[in-house]
This record gives structure tokens, sequence and C-alpha cells, in this order.
């Protein structure tokens, strides 16, 4: 095996001795290493960033150009932080848009405060329709629930006295769940007439009946048979008279209660009145309206 090359001189110097020819002024030889041997200097690039094993490096990256090299003593040690996320839980962050949210309503104090006024008032507007709704509903039933129905009259008899008339009259009240009590009208009257000429006039006597009740009443009317006279003493022809009566009906049912006035008219057909005997009764019609 070879061992290393020597330089040329040594070379020379080694196999062949000095001549005499050689002179001692002549400068010695120099050898030059060539530049392609020398080992490679150390590249000024920056370390390149790198993470440790199982760590999470909070620092945020450098934004600028790095420094150059400086010496391994005077670099600071960054800081790292771990951090253990379970798998099973997802973070995450608002959109970029809620911000601008908030910082738009937070800018606008006044323009917040009219709309929450605005929103009070807007729902106190709601819960008024919906109570008058409600208020509405529950009058409309009670009203049809309780509603007063015209009451029927019937004359059944008439009795007839020297300066009075006495009619017997029965009242119905079809109303099944609503009472009521019938009193005279103010400034009214019953009236008893033939041919629009007054026979006699008198009050109502007060009268109260049950749901679905009929009763009897007797009514009293002041006058004579003077202006009957027309018809000659023992005629057989019927007599045609008209009572009327102005009355007010109180129609109850516990705490709801409804007035109302009523006007009746009966058409009554009788002979034997001007006879002061027995009067009869041949045809009788009474109709009953609701003036409110």
């Amino acid at each position: 095996m070879e061992g290393p090359r020597l330089p040329p001189s040594a070379t020379a110097t080694a196999t062949t001795p000095e001549s005499d020819d050689d002179k001692p002024d002549d400068p010695p030889s120099v050898w030059h290493r060539p530049t392609s041997s020398l080992p490679s200097l150390p590249s000024q690039d920056p370390p390149s960033q790198h993470w440790r094993n199982h760590s999470l490096n909070l620092s945020p990256l450098p934004t600028t150009t790095p420094s150059p090299l400086l010496h391994p003593d005077s670099i600071p040690e960054l800081e790292t932080y771990v951090v253990q996320v379970p798998r099973d839980q997802v973070y995450w962050t608002p959109p970029p848009e809620n911000a601008k949210y908030i910082e738009k309503r937070s800018n606008n104090p006044e323009k917040n405060k009219k709309k929450g006024c605005s929103k009070r008032l807007m729902w106190f507007f709601i819960i008024l329709v919906v109570f008058g709704f409600i208020l509405g509903a529950i009058t409309l039933i009670l009203h049809l629930a309780f509603k007063p129905t015209l009451p029927v009259f019937a004359v059944e008899g008439v009795t007839v006295k020297p300066s009075t008339f006495e009619v017997t009259m029965r009242a119905d009240n079809p109303t099944s769940n609503m009472g009521v009590r019938y009193v005279m009208k103010k400034n009214g009257v019953v009236s008893l007439t033939y041919k629009n000429k007054s026979l006699g006039t008198g009050k109502f006597p007060g009268l109260s009946q049950a749901a679905s009740g009929s009763d009897k009443v007797n009514v009293k009317l002041n006058g004579s048979t003077k202006n009957a006279v027309v018809q000659p003493r023992g005629s057989k022809q019927p007599l045609a008279m008209m009572l009327t009566m102005e009355l007010k009906a109180e129609y109850e049912a516990g705490p709801i209660k409804r007035n109302k006035e009523v006007s009746v008219s009966c058409d009554v057909k009788v002979k034997g009145l001007l006879d002061g005997k027995k009067v009869e009764i041949v045809s009788e019609n009474c109709e009953s309206e609701f003036k409110n």
C-alpha cells in the first residue's frame, strides 16, 4: 500500500543528493495546498425553527427578518407550554361578524334605548289586544248564553164593576236560565181602549218570575163603560178592545243582569161587557216587543 504523496521537493531530496551545482542563494521551493481541499466554513444562515416533542409553542412567530447569528449564551430561552385537550371536546371561536355586531350596538346607546322602548310598547300593545279579544269573547259567550226571551202574555178574563175593570192575565217567562221581574215603566200606564176611546187606565202590579215560570196577575183599571154605548144593549155582537202596557223587565242570573223595556198589546173581543153580566172572551191575541 502506498503512503501519502510528498511534495516534489521532498521527493527529490529523499532520492537524489544535492548537487554541487545548486546554489545556496536559490530560494527554497514553496508548496501550496489546493483551495478545494480546505474545510468548509460554517454557514451564516439563521437557525431553523424547531418544536419540542409533545409540546405546544405559544409564542408568536417572528415576522421580521431574523437577526444575525448570535452567541449561544446571548440567545434567551423560549418558554413553552403543554396543553392537553380531550379528544371529545371541540373548541371554536365565534365569527368576526359577532364582534362587529357588539361593537355597533355599543357605539349607538341611544338607538338601542329607542329600540328597547319600541319593543316594550309593541309588547304592551299586543297584550292589550289579546286582553281585549279575550274580554270580547267572554262577553259574546255570556250574551249568547244569557239572552232574554220575549215574555208571553194572555188575557184570561175581564170583570166589569161600576167604576173599574179587572183584567186577569197570565204571564209566562220563556227564558230558561234567567229570572225576571216586571215593573211599570216610568210614566207608563196600562190602558184599555175601544175604537181609540179610553175605557180605563191603571198600573201593572209588580211581578217576579223564576226561569221558565208562569204566573197569573190581576190588573185593575179605573174607568167605566160610558164610552162604549155605541152598541145597543142586548147586542150579541162582540166588542173589540185594545189593552196596551209599557213595562220594564229586569232579567237576572247571578251577577249577570239585563234590563229590557217591553211593550205589550192585546186584541180582545168580548161579549156581555155592556150588560154588566158575565163577560165572555171570544178571542184574544197578545204580542210583546223589546224596545231596546
